[in-house]
C-alpha cells in the first residue's frame, strides 16, 4: 500500500502575507482586496484611495490593466477570479482624478492620504538645487516623477512626441483608454510640480551629456516603439508596414493609407491592437490575424480576442510567415504562411518548427508586423557618456534594476527589462525613484512591511470581515458591458467597455474569498474530533497522523520540545489545503471547544529614512 505524505508549513505573518495573492501578485503591492471588500461594502471613497495610494495611474490601469492581480487571485482556482480590473475601474468613475475639474484639489487630497497612511516620502527632498531629468513621459517616466514630486524635488520630463502618455497614448487605442482619462492622470501629475516638455528629442533638441551635467540625475525611460520586422521575402515591398508605427501614426493625428484587405502577423494584444484599430479605418473591408501559437498558447487576452471576433477579425492559428509576394511594381498582393507543428524544443526553449509543405496563401494589400517591439537608443551613442552596453546593444542594468554603471543614471520601464505591461512600467518608476533618492540624498529610503494588526473574531463569525452574503461561493464572475459591436466599431475614439453598474460592482466584489482572513487552529484546545472537516463545503481540512506529514522543521521541533520525542508514529493533526479554503468561517462555528477561530491579517509597506 503506497503510504501518502503531507508537505505542511508552519505559518507564520511572511505566510498570512503571501497568501494574500492578489496583492503581492500586483507589481506595486495594491491592496486589491481591500478595495474590493470596501466596494462589496458600499464605501467606494475608502475603495478608490486603497487603490490610488500605491499606483500612480490607478484610472488607466482600471481601464486598460492586465491584471496580474487575477491571474494570481485564488478565487480563479474555484471557478474564475474576482473582476478586480473592473472594479477598480468602477471607483475612478467615481472618486478618480478624471472627476476633478480643479487638479490642485485632487493633489491636496492625495497628500493629505499618504500623510494620513504614514508614508515616509512627503517632502523629504534636501538637494534642489537642480531638476531630476526624465527622458520619455509614458508609464515609467510618469511614475518616476510622481513620486519624486512628492518628496519635493523638481522633476522635468522631455518628451519626442507632442503628447505625453507614451505606449498609452501612441500604443493603446482610444476605444480601450479615453484619452480625457489619460490627459487626467497627466494633469494631476503636472499640479504636483512636474515639469513635462512635448516635442523634445533627447539627441537631437538637447544633449543628453549636458542634459547629465546639469541634472541631480538622470532617468532613462523611453519604450520599445518601434516595430520589430522579420527578415523574409517581400519584407521591403510597398505596404508592409510595423505595427507599433501604425498605432503610433493614428493616435498622433497623422493621415494614414492603408488597404482595404490587412494582414496582421503576431498574437498579442498589441497585434489585436493593430487589427481591431485597422477594422476602424476607412476603407477596411477585412482583417486576418495569423500567428504561429495555437490558440491555447496565444498571449493575448481572451477578452481581446473574443471582441476581436465580434468585430469581425478572422483568426488563423499555428501558421508563420513564409513570403509576402509582390507584383511588378513591388506592391503586396498577397502572404504565404507555412504550418508551425511546435513552438518549443524538447527543453522548453522557444524553437518554432515548421512543415514547409503545408502552405496557405491569404490575398492582402497590407501586412502589419506585431511580433515584437525595440528600441531607438542612438541619442544614448551620440552623447558622449561613457554607459556599459549589453552585447546586444541594450544598456547594462545592474541587479538592482534600475542603476547602470554610469553614477546618477537610471533606466525604468521597457528598457529596464523588455516590454512588458503598464504596471510593470509604474513599478519600474516607482522603484527608480527611490534609487534616485537614495543617490541624491544622505538619509537613504528603505521599504518596510508592517503587520497593521491581528484582530480575532467571535466564535459565532459575526463580524463583516468573514460575514459573507448567502451564497457567495456560488456567485459566477460577470462579464464588463460593452458597447454594440456595430456602435463600437465605427471609429477608434467610440469606447468599447461601459463598466459596471453600483449593484453588479458590489455583487462582484462580494466574491472575494477575503484572503487576509485565515483560520486560526489552538492545538492545546483541540480534541481531534473532525467536525471541523465534516463541515468544510470545500473539504480543504484533513486529520491525518504525525507520521504522515512532512515539511516545516518547526513542527518537529514544537513537538519534540513538548513531549520529549519525534512525531513520527504519535497522535495526530489538522492540516489545511489553503488554496481551496473559501473563508465561510464554518469550521469556526462547528468547534465544541472553540479552537478555531478566525483572525484578519493586514500589512502596509512604507518607505521610511
Amino acid at each position: 500500500m503506497i503510504k501518502r505524505i503531507f508537505e505542511v508549513v508552519i505559518p507564520d505573518y511572511k505566510y498570512w502575507k503571501q497568501n494574500i495573492k492578489c496583492q503581492t501578485g500586483c507589481p506595486v503591492n495594491t491592496d486589491s482586496r481591500g478595495y474590493v471588500k470596501a466596494i462589496a461594502d458600499g464605501d467606494y471613497e475608502k475603495a478608490y484611495w486603497i487603490a490610488r495610494t500605491p499606483n500612480p495611474l490607478a484610472s488607466i490601469c482600471g481601464r486598460i490593466c492586465a491584471a496580474p492581480c487575477e491571474l494570481a487571485c485564488r478565487r480563479k482556482g474555484i471557478d474564475a477570479a474576482v473582476s478586480i480590473r473592473a472594479l477598480k475601474r468602477f471607483v475612478t468613475e467615481k472618486f478618480g482624478v478624471e472627476i476633478y475639474k480643479d487638479k490642485n484639489a485632487f493633489v491636496d487630497n492625495l497628500k493629505k492620504g499618504f500623510k494620513e497612511k504614514g508614508s515616509g516620502i512627503i517632502g523629504i527632498a534636501e538637494d534642489t538645487s537642480k531638476p531630476v531629468s526624465i527622458i520619455g513621459a509614458g508609464p515609467a517616466g510618469l511614475a518616476c516623477a510622481h513620486e519624486l514630486a512628492l518628496m519635493g524635488y523638481k522633476p522635468v520630463i522631455y518628451e519626442m512626441e507632442k503628447i505625453a502618455g507614451g505606449m498609452c497614448a501612441v500604443g493603446i487605442p482610444p476605444y480601450r483608454l479615453s484619452r480625457e482619462v489619460l490627459q487626467a492622470e497627466i494633469d494631476a501629475i503636472k499640479a504636483l510640480g512636474v515639469e513635462i516638455k512635448l516635442g523634445v528629442q533627447v539627441g537631437k533638441d538637447v544633449n543628453l551629456k549636458e542634459l547629465y551635467d546639469n541634472s541631480l540625475a538622470v532617468l532613462i525611460a523611453v519604450g520599445a516603439k518601434r516595430s520589430r520586422m522579420l527578415p523574409i521575402e517581400g519584407g521591403k515591398g510597398a505596404g508592409v508596414l510595423g505595427g507599433v508605427d501604425f498605432l503610433r501614426d493614428v493616435f498622433c493625428g497623422k493621415e494614414v493609407h492603408i488597404g482595404p484587405k490587412v494582414v496582421v502577423i503576431g498574437g498579442g494584444n498589441v497585434a489585436y491592437d493593430v487589427a481591431r484599430t485597422s477594422v476602424r479605418h476607412k476603407g477596411v473591408e477585412y482583417v486576418t490575424l495569423v500567428c504561429i501559437e495555437e490558440f491555447e498558447q496565444m498571449l493575448a487576452d481572451k477578452v481581446e480576442i473574443e471582441e476581436g471576433e465580434e468585430e469581425g477579425i478572422e483568426r488563423i492559428n499555428s501558421y508563420g510567415p513564409l513570403s509576402i509576394n509582390l507584383d511588378g511594381k513591388n506592391r503586396v498582393i498577397s502572404m504565404t504562411f507555412k504550418r508551425c507543428i511546435s513552438l518549443f524544443d524538447g527543453e522548453g526553449r522557444f524553437n518554432p518548427r515548421y512543415d514547409d509543405s503545408d502552405t496557405i496563401t491569404v490575398p492582402t494589400d497590407t501586412v502589419f508586423f506585431a511580433v515584437g517591439q525595440t528600441f531607438d537608443l542612438s541619442f544614448l551613442g551620440e552623447s558622449g557618456l561613457e554607459v556599459k552596453m549589453t552585447e546586444r546593444g541594450m544598456i547594462s542594468v545592474n541587479p538592482d534594476g534600475v542603476s547602470t554603471s554610469l553614477k546618477g543614471l537610471y533606466v525604468a520601464g521597457d528598457l529596464a527589462y523588455g516590454p512588458k505591461l503598464v504596471i510593470d512600467a509604474v513599478a519600474s518608476g516607482k522603484k527608480a525613484a527611490i534609487h534616485i533618492h537614495n543617490y541624491i540624498s544622505e538619509q537613504p529610503l528603505s521599504l518596510k512591511t508592517y503587520e497593521m494588526h491581528k484582530e480575532s473574531f467571535a466564535k459565532e463569525v459575526a463580524n463583516n470581515e468573514v460575514a459573507h452574503p448567502g451564497n457567495f461561493e456560488k456567485l459566477k464572475r460577470q462579464h464588463v458591458p460593452t458597447a454594440p459591436t456595430e456602435e463600437r466599431a465605427k471609429s477608434i475614439y467610440n469606447l468599447v467597455e461601459k463598466g459596471f453598474v453600483k449593484e453588479v460592482a458590489e455583487e462582484q466584489g462580494s466574491r472575494c474569498l477575503n484572503c487576509a482572513v485565515n483560520t486560526i487552529f489552538n492545538g492545546d484546545r483541540c480534541i481531534l474530533c473532525g467536525g471541523c472537516a465534516d463541515v468544510c463545503p470545500e473539504y480543504c481540512l484533513r486529520l491525518v497522523s504525525l507520521d504522515k506529514i512532512k515539511g516545516d522543521e518547526t513542527l518537529t521541533r514544537l513537538y519534540t520540545n513538548r513531549y520529549g520525542k519525534s512525531p513520527e508514529g504519535y497522535g495526530s493533526a489538522i492540516i489545511k489545503d489553503e488554496d481551496r479554503c473559501i473563508r465561510c468561517g464554518f469550521c469556526a462555528k462547528r468547534c465544541p471547544v472553540d479552537a478555531i477561530t478566525m483572525e484578519r491579517f493586514l500589512f502596509k509597506e512604507v518607505l521610511q529614512r
